[in-house]
């Protein structure tokens, strides 16, 4: 019997140290691997990176000056989806990207009855946004806009031609505004 008992103890007591050396490696494993946790592929750990937007230049629009009333010969027609009933065009003259990094233009919208509208915009490429400068008048001037504001370019539905100019032809695929040699050369293609 004496034989069978210390067995049954050396069993337990292997058991027992079993578990104690288990808790040991969890308890060890938990301590550290918060630490390897931060460290990244080749075992440094990340860099700090506090962004102070003070130290960032505050954009800033540029000056604006209103061009010309388009000219249908330098009118450029603008491909929009079939399901629209509008006519776009851009003014080829009044194209300008700002160091303020917006595009600018003339844009004419022209309804399947004939009727035109005429816009001088500004078209934000880095935050989806436009900005309407001036309308055109009966009389073929600008009007400015009083008290013109940046807006949201809505999402696409039936003749959303500032969403279709925004993502088809305005903007390139890095966001940023097209130069209007690259934006001429893509519209007469």
């Amino acid at each position: 019997m004496q034989g069978a008992t210390r067995f049954i103890v050396r069993r337990i007591g292997g058991k027992r140290f079993f578990f104690g050396r288990l808790l040991l490696s969890l308890a060890l494993f938990a301590a550290i691997h918060p630490l390897h946790a931060k460290r990244d592929q080749y075992g440094t750990g990340p860099e700090q990176f506090d962004f102070d937007e003070s130290l960032v230049e505050k954009w800033k629009e540029s000056e604006i000056i209103l061009p010309p009333y388009p000219k249908d010969q330098d009118l450029l027609a603008v491909p929009l989806p079939a399901t629209d009933n509008l006519k776009i065009y851009i003014d080829r003259a009044s194209l300008s990207r700002g160091v303020d990094r917006v595009a600018r233009f003339s844009l004419v919208v022209e309804s399947p009855s004939g009727a035109r509208s005429v816009f001088y915009d500004g078209l934000r490429c880095e935050t989806r946004e436009y900005k309407t400068y001036a309308f055109g008048s009966p009389e073929h001037v600008f009007t400015p806009v009083k008290e013109a504001a940046w807006r949201r370019i809505p999402q696409p539905a039936i003749n959303a031609f500032r969403y279709h100019l925004y993502r088809h032809y305005m903007c390139d695929t890095h966001a940023s505004a097209r130069a209007p040699e690259d934006l001429v050369r893509l519209l007469t293609q």
